[in-house]
């Protein structure tokens, strides 16, 4: 395995690094971007009128989810390297057949992560501990009443092993994804690598979650007070609230994929030349 310990400081200029990225292409990087989070979108739109569908929709994105992450990769090493950006770069890791292959292997690993999780999920907690959480949601019981504090235990076993998965899940696919659309790199090889790449970096990684978590704090209560004014417009308020959160969504998501992008640049030895394009086969 071949990468890079970086120093913890390096997190903060990933960040920072992520948001100068912006200037280099916004009107394309967004747009990549804005595709992107509305495609996530749609599934949620057709849940109402047709609920079957929208699952198989959502089993598909799930599937596709890191090819399309490997799209707004490329779009972001474009913009970097000065060429064009453009939407349908968003299915660039679909254009490529070796690339293609391995990012879906990606989007295997990530199913069988989450069903993981609800099996655990299921063994651990069961249907009749799940109704008793639906009481305590609803308000039909109290929190501290001995019924709810039967679940405590498994609630928080439930909730630990689901961490363990997801952060697994979230350290093989960080470096994993670059490696595969960017070094023509297997996925299960790729995956294992990121684990222990990010376990090398972790200070640097940390430093980057860390301020990622406080902007995301800042921003979420911003959006609870442009919610409360919004909400004084009625209906035309919560369309536009909508817009809002949309358009955060697409510049949170472009950022964090920008530092994504910069610390595999750095990690893994690309600190100096921008990936060049091209098929991977």
């Amino acid at each position: 395995m071949d990468f890079r310990s970086a120093p913890a400081g390096r997190g903060l200029a990933w960040f920072q690094g992520a948001l100068r990225m912006l200037d280099k292409n916004p009107r394309g990087l967004l747009a990549v971007t804005l595709f992107f989070v509305l495609i996530q979108q749609v599934p949620n739109l057709l849940a109402a009128v047709l609920p079957s569908l929208s699952y198989a929709l959502l089993g598909a994105l799930l599937l596709l989810g890191p090819t399309m992450l490997a799209g707004v990769l490329h779009a972001i090493g474009e913009a970097d390297a000065g060429r064009p950006v453009a939407p349908w770069q968003l299915f660039e890791g679909l254009r490529r057949p070796g690339v293609r292959a391995q990012l879906l292997l990606l989007g295997v690993l990530q199913m069988l992560a989450l069903l993981l999780v609800l099996l655990a999920a299921q063994r651990l907690f069961g249907p009749d501990k799940l109704a008793i959480l639906m009481k305590v949601a609803e308000q039909k019981i109290a929190p501290d009443s001995a019924e709810a504090q039967k679940i405590a235990a498994p609630l928080l076993r439930t909730l630990m092993v689901a961490v363990v998965i997801v952060f697994v899940l979230l350290s093989g696919m960080f470096f994993a994804i670059p490696r595969v659309l960017f070094d023509g790199r297997k996925a299960l090889g790729a995956f294992g690598e990121s684990i222990a790449a990010c376990a090398a970096n972790v200070l640097s990684l940390t430093v980057y979650g860390l301020v990622l978590v406080g902007v995301v704090m800042v921003v979420c209560i911003a959006l609870m007070i442009v919610a409360a004014i919004f909400g004084l417009f009625g209906k035309v308020g919560a369309v536009l609230l909508m817009g809002v959160v949309i358009a955060v969504s697409v510049v949170g998501l472009l950022v964090n994929t920008a530092g994504n992008y910069l610390a595999w640049r750095e990690v893994f030895g690309h600190a100096d030349v921008a990936p060049q394009a091209g098929i991977i086969v």
